[in-house]
C-alpha cells in the first residue's frame, strides 16, 4: 500500500486496549474506531494486518481474529493490483515518496465471498514500536458510484435526445410562477426560429411568441406549473428572427425538484405552418366548390324547368301533326301521299318518344322522393308481363328471390322497366331475349346491389360509361332516344346509389344498380 507519513497520535494496540489495561483516552479512541461506519484497517510495513474494526469485518467478511497476521493482499486486494501494492510498500520502506495521500481515492477491493466492490480510502502512516504502521479509512461506494454512473448515463441519453430530436425543443426557466428566459434550445428549434443558441438564451418566451398568442400561455402556463395540468398542448405562433410567423403544435411539460417545485418547462415544437396553410386553402376551395355546386344546381333546375316547358309546349302541335298524318293516310289508300303521310306519322311518334324521355328525365330530378318499402320481386314480374304484351317475339324475364328496398315506387319502377327494356331490345336478330335479375347484400356498406343480366349484343368496354350520358346512343341501328339510361342514373343517384354496366360472363351485358338500405340523401 503506497502511503504518506502522517503526524498523528498512534492508535492503541487493539489487544492491550481490549484487555482494559489502556488509558481511558486509548479506550475512548478504540471505541470510536469500533463504532465508525467506515472500515478502519491497520497494517505493518510488511503488509500484515494488525487490526481492523467491526465495519471492516462486515465489509470484507473476515473477522478480526481471522485477519490479524495475514497479508492484506491475500484478504482484500484483487490479484491484478497486488504487484503495485507491494511495490508501493517497498518504495515507501526505502524512503520514496508515496503515490497515495490523505485525499480519498477509489480502488477496487475483493471480499471473502469473491465479490468485487468499489471502495474509497484515505491512507495515512505513523511510527510505532517496531517500525512504521499504515492505516486507512475505507468506505464502500459501490452503490453510490453505480447511482452516479446511472445518473450520468441518464443525463447523456437525455442530452442526446434533446440535441438530436427531429422536433424543436426549448427549455425555459421558471420565474415567479411563470416562464422566463430560454435556457437551452436544440438544433431543430434553432433552425425553426432562425436565432442562434446565444440569441435565444437572451430572449424570454414573450419575446419569441406572437403577440396575439401570448394570452393563452399567460392563462394556462400557471396551471401547468402548479401541477393542475400534466401537459399543455395547443397550437400557437412563434416569431422568427426575420419577423415571419411560424405555426407550431406545442407540447409543454414541467421538470420538478424532489419536493415538487417547478425548475424548468420543456416545450416540444412541431412546425405545422404548411399544414395549416394547406387546411386554409382546402377550406377556401371547399367554399368555392360549394358555391359552384349551388350555381350548377340552380342552372340545372332552370334547365330542367325549361326542358319541361318546351317539351310540354311541343306536345300539343306534335299531337296535331300526328293526327293529321293519320287522317291523310286514311284518305290516301296508296301512292306517294300515303308513304309521305306514314313518314310524317313515324317522325311524329319518334319526336313524341323524345319529348316523353325529356319529361321523364326532368321529373327524375325534380320530383320529391316519397320512399316506401317496395317488394322488388313482384315489381320485376309486373314489368316483365307488361313488356311481353308489346314484344314482337317471345321474351323471358326471370329472377332470384329479391329484397324489399326503401325507394320511391314510381321512379324506381322506371329504372327497372328501362333496364329490362334495354335488355329485351338490344338483342341479335333471331334471338329470344332473356333478362335475369339477381341481388346480393353488402352488410359493410349497408346496401343491396341488383344485377340485370341479358343475352343481348353487349356494350364495348370503352363505351360502358358513355351509355349513361344524355343522348348517347351506342347501337344506332336500334330505336331509341339516348335518354333512358341517363334518366336511370339520375334516379339511382338521387336514392344515394350508383349504376354501372359490365360485360356478362357469356356475352351480353350486366347492369348493376346499388341502392342503400337507408336514406343517405335527405328529403
Amino acid at each position: 500500500m503506497d502511503v504518506p507519513t502522517a503526524h498523528a497520535t498512534p492508535p492503541p494496540d487493539a489487544r492491550v486496549a481490549g484487555d482494559g489495561t489502556g488509558a481511558p483516552r486509548e479506550r475512548m479512541l478504540l471505541a470510536a474506531m469500533q463504532t465508525s461506519p467506515d472500515a478502519f484497517v491497520v497494517i505493518d510495513h510488511e503488509d500484515r494486518v494488525e487490526w481492523w474494526n467491526r465495519a471492516a469485518e462486515q465489509l470484507f467478511g473476515w473477522s478480526l481474529d481471522e485477519a490479524v497476521g495475514r497479508l492484506l493482499t491475500e484478504l482484500v486486494v484483487p490479484e491484478q493490483h497486488r504487484a503495485a501494492h507491494h511495490e508501493g510498500l517497498r518504495r515507501r520502506a526505502a524512503g520514496g515518496e508515496p503515490h497515495l495521500g490523505a485525499d480519498p481515492v477509489q480502488v477496487e477491493a475483493v471480499c471473502r465471498d469473491g465479490s468485487r466492490i468499489l471502495v474509497e480510502l484515505s491512507v495515512g502512516e505513523l511510527e510505532w514500536e517496531g517500525g512504521p504502521r499504515f492505516h486507512a479509512f475505507v468506505r464502500d461506494v459501490t452503490d453510490r458510484e453505480a447511482a452516479r454512473s446511472a445518473l450520468e448515463h441518464s443525463e447523456t441519453r437525455a442530452r442526446m435526445v434533446f440535441e438530436n430530436a427531429p422536433v424543436g425543443m426549448l427549455l425555459f426557466e421558471v420565474v415567479d410562477g411563470g416562464l422566463g428566459r430560454v435556457v437551452a434550445a436544440n438544433p431543430a428549434a434553432v433552425a425553426m426560429l432562425g436565432y442562434t443558441q446565444e440569441q435565444l438564451r437572451e430572449r424570454s418566451w414573450r419575446d419569441i411568441t406572437h403577440p396575439d398568442d401570448r394570452r393563452v400561455d399567460e392563462e394556462k402556463v400557471p396551471h401547468l406549473l402548479a401541477g393542475e395540468l400534466e401537459q399543455l398542448q395547443h397550437e400557437k405562433r412563434y416569431v422568427r428572427s426575420d419577423g415571419r410567423e411560424v405555426w407550431v403544435a406545442s407540447s409543454a411539460t414541467v421538470i420538478r425538484a424532489l419536493d415538487g417545485a417547478p425548475l424548468h418547462s420543456i416545450h416540444q415544437l412541431l412546425d405545422v405552418t404548411e399544414r395549416r396553410a394547406g387546411a386554409e386553402e382546402l377550406l377556401r376551395l371547399n367554399a368555392e366548390l360549394r358555391h359552384a355546386n349551388a350555381e350548377l344546381a340552380r342552372a340545372n333546375a332552370e334547365l330542367d324547368r325549361f326542358t319541361a316547358a318546351v317539351a310540354h309546349d311541343l306536345k300539343n302541335p306534335l299531337t296535331a301533326i300526328g293526327m293529321h298524318a293519320e287522317l291523310l293516310a286514311e284518305t290516301e289508300p296508296d301512292g306517294v301521299d300515303l308513304r309521305r303521310a306514314r313518314a310524317i306519322s313515324r317522325a311524329a311518334t319518334r319526336m313524341n318518344a323524345l319529348i316523353e324521355g325529356l319529361l321523364d328525365h326532368s321529373r327524375a330530378q325534380g320530383a320529391g322522393l316519397r320512399r316506401e318499402s317496395v317488394e322488388l320481386g313482384p315489381l320485376v314480374d309486373d314489368v316483365g308481363a307488361e313488356l311481353a304484351l308489346t314484344a314482337d317475339r317471345p321474351i323471358h324475364v326471370t329472377r332470384d328471390d329479391l329484397p324489399a328496398l326503401p325507394v320511391e315506387a314510381t321512379l324506381f319502377r322506371q329504372v327497372v322497366a328501362n333496364v329490362i327494356g334495354n335488355g329485351i331490345k338490344y338483342v341479335a336478330v333471331g334471338t329470344d331475349p332473356h333478362v335475369h335479375v339477381s341481388a346480393d347484400e353488402d352488410h359493410a356498406s349497408g346496401s343491396w346491389t341488383l344485377h340485370f343480366s341479358d343475352n343481348g349484343i353487349g356494350i364495348p368496354p370503352e363505351s360502358r360509361e358513355r351509355v349513361f350520358e344524355m343522348f348517347h346512343r351506342e347501337a344506332t341501328d336500334y330505336p331509341g332516344t339516348g335518354i333512358g339510361l341517363a334518366t336511370c342514373r339520375r334516379i339511382v343517384e338521387r336514392h344515394g346509389g350508383r349504376i354501372w354496366a359490365d360485360g356478362g360472363p357469356e356475352g351480353g351485358t350486366v347492369v348493376h344498380v346499388q341502392v342503400p338500405t337507408h336514406d343517405t340523401t335527405g328529403p
